[in-house]
C-alpha cells in the first residue's frame, strides 16, 4: 500500500480502488464510452491547470513466490520517464507483493497522451494522476463489470443493486 500524500487515499491494489475511498460528493465517474478525444482532452484540461505539478502512481510489477514479474504496462511508450521511484510492498512470510512505481513533474500533455492511448485501447494500468487538490483514476472496471452483468444477467445476484 502506497499512501498518497495529502489525501486520505490508500493506492493499493488488493484493496478498494481509488473511487471509493473518497465520499460521492467527491467523485465523478465518466465512462469511457461516452467520451472522445478531444472531450479528454478538455476535462484533464478542467482537472490540471498548466502549471500544477503532477505525479502519477501505478502498479510496475508484482512478487509471487518471491519472483518479479511485470504487468507489462508499457505506460514507458506513452509517457516520457525520467524520474522513476519505486515503492516495494511485500509480505515476508510469502514472498509476495506489489511494485508501486511514483513518477513525478508530469504535465496536462502527459496526461492526455496516456489517456487518449488507453481510449484507442492500450494496455490498462492500474494507474492514478494526481496533485495536492484532484486525482484521476483511470479505468475500465466499470465496462468490464456492466459486460459482466449484461452476459450473466440470470445469474448474478441482485440482492444489493440499486442501494438496497
Amino acid at each position: 500500500m502506497v499512501k498518497l500524500k495529502d489525501s486520505n487515499i490508500d493506492f493499493d491494489c488488493n484493496k478498494e480502488t481509488p473511487y471509493f475511498q473518497v465520499t460521492s460528493k467527491q467523485r465523478i465517474r465518466l465512462a469511457i464510452e461516452d467520451l472522445n478525444i478531444s472531450l479528454i482532452q478538455t476535462i484533464i484540461g478542467d482537472i490540471f491547470k498548466e502549471e500544477d505539478k503532477i505525479s502519477l502512481i501505478f502498479l510496475s510489477e508484482y512478487y509471487l513466490n518471491n519472483i518479479r514479474r511485470s504487468t507489462r504496462s508499457r505506460i514507458g511508450k506513452i509517457i516520457n520517464i525520467t524520474n522513476w521511484h519505486e515503492t516495494v510492498v511485500r509480505e515476508e512470510a510469502s514472498g509476495n507483493g506489489e511494485v508501486y512505481v511514483t513518477i513525478k513533474n508530469l504535465n496536462r500533455e502527459d496526461i492526455s497522451k496516456y489517456c487518449s492511448a488507453f481510449y484507442k485501447g492500450h494496455t490498462e494500468a492500474y494507474i492514478s494522476f494526481f496533485n495536492d487538490e484532484f486525482l484521476l483514476y483511470v479505468s475500465s472496471d466499470v465496462r468490464k463489470i456492466e459486460n459482466l452483468k449484461q452476459n450473466y444477467s440470470g445469474l448474478f445476484n441482485k440482492y444489493h443493486e440499486n442501494g438496497y
